[in-house]
């Protein structure tokens, strides 16, 4: 199947952990973008954030993290942050995940953050948990 360059998604690395490690929804959305369902915007910050929080977290994850990791190289497109100041989420760490979506033209952030999804939406990205995001695309 082709990418579908309509959907442009920013996976946040809860996300990506919750279906590498647990499976459910996560792992389905995984499993979609690796299918080409959908295009994934991610950033070299949101990248680091993913191995750190696996590496220090997860170790025994490490290999099937490569793989991914691999994958997210290959198959999505890396923006660079800096050029856009976002300053929206109650917790500041977020702002980088909202900016990578800003820089790539993104439709959806797919989080199962409790502050990233409290805002909802911000410039008309909408910003859902993995639940919501799998009934939209279905």
């Amino acid at each position: 199947m082709a990418i579908d360059k309509n959907i442009r998604v920013v996976i946040d690395s809860n996300v990506w952990i919750s279906g590498l490690i647990f499976g459910g929804k996560p792992e389905k959305i995984i499993k979609l973008f690796l299918d080409g369902d959908f295009l994934v915007i991610v950033s070299a910050e949101l990248l680091s954030e993913l191995r750190r929080k696996i590496i220090e977290k997860f170790p025994l994850f490490t290999s099937s993290l490569e793989s991914l990791d691999a994958s997210i190289l290959n198959d999505a497109i890396v923006v660079r942050l800096g050029s856009q100041t976002v300053n929206i989420s109650r917790d500041p760490d977020d702002n980088k995940v909202i900016e990578t979506a800003i820089i790539g033209h993104c439709n959806y952030i797919v989080s199962g953050d409790k502050d990233l999804l409290a805002v909802g939406s911000y410039k008309n990205i909408s910003i859902v948990n993995p639940t919501d995001f799998l009934k939209i695309i279905d």
